[in-house]
């Protein structure tokens, strides 16, 4: 009779936890193992947000290391801006991710740091999914579990502000993952965008709110991301790997991380070389927005008016010099003007960056389709 109840009693705890017994004797019991998944390199698919062809997710060829400032390749390490597209009809989808760097900082989140987000094509507009939370160097993460079985076109943002030496998907075994059937931001030419932290991504809670990748979902077409933090000031290193682009539009915003004394010739330098080495390549040059740390700091706030002025008086220069297809955008209102578009006053919140976003669409839209 103890022997009935005690058998009992286990077989009532399995159906309540999940568990399968194994028949036998001893009475054992064993965990239901779980659907097994297969996981696939990422490189096999489709990577956009970046110009050159080595298998890895930086944002320069390994030829630049000794072309551009140490800084700057640094930074370029971080796959900002750098997406894998990709299709399936898994019902279960899981990201697994090692980084580079493992980087925290006080005042961006870790998803948007070194986190992943994926989308999925959904009547026409790309539809946000999940994001994959960093735990540790290498982190694994649910994206969905028991979805449709049906045919979706996705794309996966990479992290912001670190780098990945590895990204895995997987899938339940049994569905298929190729690589994307719609071209969705693939045929058309990309969108260079060279700028600072702000333009790299911070501090976009997730890599998908970055305004860039905001862009990029919204005119159908990719962008590549040469924001970097602190060191976006108008480099020749950088208009030479530009150049190297055959792009539909080089956007430069520079101004936040470059001395006032130096804009203006920089500014007209960088055009120049752009120029010389893509005649055909319209270039958008954009003004920096003051900031609200600057709005009770009226030394801060001459400061930024003047970068504004001398990147206007770089862009008169150049037309009275026959430059053709330079554009120039100025920046009231591109964070919004109610104060709640920033986190520590400089770096765009989500709320920032979509507005910055939606500031540069319509200008930016023009453009291309001049």
């Amino acid at each position: 009779m103890i022997q009935m109840k005690s058998t009992i009693y286990i077989l009532l705890c399995c159906l309540c936890s999940n568990i399968t017994v194994i028949a036998g004797g001893s009475g054992s019991i064993k965990q239901a193992p779980a659907d097994p998944l297969k996981f696939y390199d990422g490189q096999e698919f489709t990577i956009i947000g970046k110009y050159h062809s080595e298998k890895n997710y930086v944002r320069f060829p390994q030829q630049y290391q000794n072309k551009l400032r140490k800084e700057v390749w640094g930074l370029g390490q971080n796959s900002a801006g750098i997406s894998i597209r990709f299709r399936s009809n898994a019902t279960d989808i899981s990201i697994r991710w090692t980084l580079k760097d493992d980087n925290l900082f006080s005042h961006m989140a870790a998803t948007g740091i070194k986190g992943v987000d994926l989308y999925a094509m959904v009547n026409g507009g790309w539809q946000f999914i999940q994001t994959g939370r960093p735990k540790e160097k290498t982190s694994e993460y649910v994206m969905i579990k028991n979805g449709d079985p049906v045919y979706r076109e996705y794309l996966l943002n990479l992290p912001l502000y670190d780098g990945v030496d590895s990204v895995s998907i997987g899938i339940n075994a049994d569905a298929a993952i190729t690589k994307p059937v719609d071209q969705f931001l693939i045929e058309k030419k990309p969108v260079v965008y060279y700028g600072s932290s702000i333009a790299q991504g911070g501090c976009a809670s997730r890599p998908g709110m970055a305004f860039t990748n905001i862009l990029e979902r919204k005119l159908d077409r990719s962008f590549i991301n040469f924001g970097f933090s602190g060191e976006g000031k108008f480099d020749s290193s950088v208009a030479e790997a530009m150049g190297e682009i055959d792009a539909a539009l080089y956007v430069v915003d520079c101004n936040p991380n470059t001395d006032e004394l130096l804009i203006y010739q920089r500014a007209v330098n960088l055009v120049k070389l752009l120029k010389q080495l893509r005649p055909l390549v319209p270039v958008l040059l954009v003004e920096n927005f003051p900031f609200e740390n600057s709005y009770f700091v009226p030394t801060a706030q001459r400061t930024e008016l003047k970068k504004m002025k001398d990147l206007q008086r770089a862009y008169a220069t150049l037309i009275q010099a026959g430059v053709k297809d330079l554009y120039y955008q100025k920046s009231a209102g591109m964070i919004g003007t109610d104060h709640e578009g920033a986190v520590d006053g400089v770096h765009p919140t989500d709320l920032g960056m979509m507005r910055i976003a939606d500031f540069l669409l319509p200008v930016i839209g023009k453009i291309l389709k001049r």
